[in-house]
């Protein structure tokens, strides 16, 4: 049984460990290496740790072939990928998201992907001050990085009332006083809408003349690729309850429309019910059903500093920065001594 999996993050890199045992694999990937992509913020103020984020493909799969390539295009039963057709009897798309940026400029970059992140660092170096856009964990994380390893001015603009507005008012309160304790200077109900002349101006005309500038908002599937499967106005896959997007083709993570944070945590759960679907579904059994459900957060604020917080019940101070690295460290050693 041939299975194509499209995407080495969360979601494809497990379904690719899980189905190697048992099927043929080929897991499509446009970078050689699986990344914690939680750690990324930071890669931002200590480069080198990019390392022990990663690891690569080759390196955990022991059955599986590994593609560096991009797709071109995704049918039933087949994936274009450069000028070769590949013939999969299922297929699992899993290419996460990325954010968009609006802006097109030498000081303006995004939280991606950490292969990205040395030209930020190198400017974050030769800089004073820096925008980021975007008070969600990501931009949340990104400034407390950066204030508690540096010496660094840094502006936070956010589009709504109060940071992570998505979660418990109490765990962005005390993110905002964490970050204004550091000199931060924050601008809530701001919404950054033009960029001229190296002037960054939001909706109530506050303006910023950043050195570096990172755009930690407003995330975008990647999803480029010809094909007939159908997606939401966002372009995210729009997938049923036991997440098939067409009739044998499976999605996971971030690139799915279900609603729910997307999380590392949510995109190995969607690993895990595709494996059993895909296994229940070749030996003519009836397919299970995703059921989205609320899980703990961590959020780190520098080295030193986190918040834990599950439902209404949140704690801060060193014990979730702990908790933070342990989970850091336990996904990357299932990884390195798979």
């Amino acid at each position: 049984m041939r299975i194509g999996i499209i995407g080495g993050g969360f979601c494809g890199s497990l379904c690719a460990k899980k189905l190697e045992k048992r099927f043929d694999v080929t897991l499509i990937d446009n970078k050689d290496f699986f990344e914690f992509t939680p750690s990324i913020p930071r890669v931002l103020c200590d480069y080198d740790y990019r390392n022990k984020i990663q690891v690569k493909h080759t390196d955990y799969l022991r059955k599986a072939k590994v593609i560096i390539s991009k797709v071109d295009e995704i049918g039933e039963g087949y994936l274009i990928v450069g000028s070769k057709k590949l013939n999969f009897d299922y297929i699992i798309v899993s290419t996460g998201s990325s954010y968009h940026v609006p802006f097109k400029s030498k000081v303006v970059s995004t939280l991606s992907r950490s292969r990205g992140l040395l030209r930020i660092a190198n400017q974050l170096r030769n800089v004073d001050e820096i925008l980021i856009v975007g008070g969600g964990v990501v931009g949340v994380e990104a400034a407390a990085e950066i204030l508690t390893r540096t010496s660094k001015n840094v502006i936070l603009v956010h589009s709504h009332n109060r940071l992570m507005h998505r979660y418990p008012k109490k765990v962005g309160d005390y993110a905002m006083k964490f970050l204004e304790n550091r000199g931060c200077k924050i601008l809530l109900n701001n919404r950054i809408t033009s960029h001229k002349g190296g002037w960054f101006i939001t909706d109530k005309k506050n303006k910023f003349k950043p050195g570096l500038a990172l755009l930690c908002t407003g995330i975008t599937p990647n999803f480029n690729f010809k094909s007939n499967v159908a997606s939401d106005e966002y372009g995210f896959l729009i997938v049923g309850s036991t997440l098939k997007i067409g009739n044998k083709i499976y999605a996971g993570g971030d690139i799915i429309n279900i609603m729910e944070e997307k999380t590392a945590q949510n995109a190995r759960n969607h690993a895990s019910l595709i494996c059993k679907n895909l296994e229940r579904e070749i030996k003519g059994k009836s397919l299970c059903d995703y059921r989205t459900k609320k899980t703990p957060m961590v959020i780190s604020l520098g080295p030193n500093h986190g918040i834990f917080f599950y439902n209404n019940f949140a704690f801060k101070g060193y014990t979730p920065s702990l908790m933070k690295k342990f989970i850091e460290k336990r996904v990357m050693i299932g990884y390195k001594l798979f």
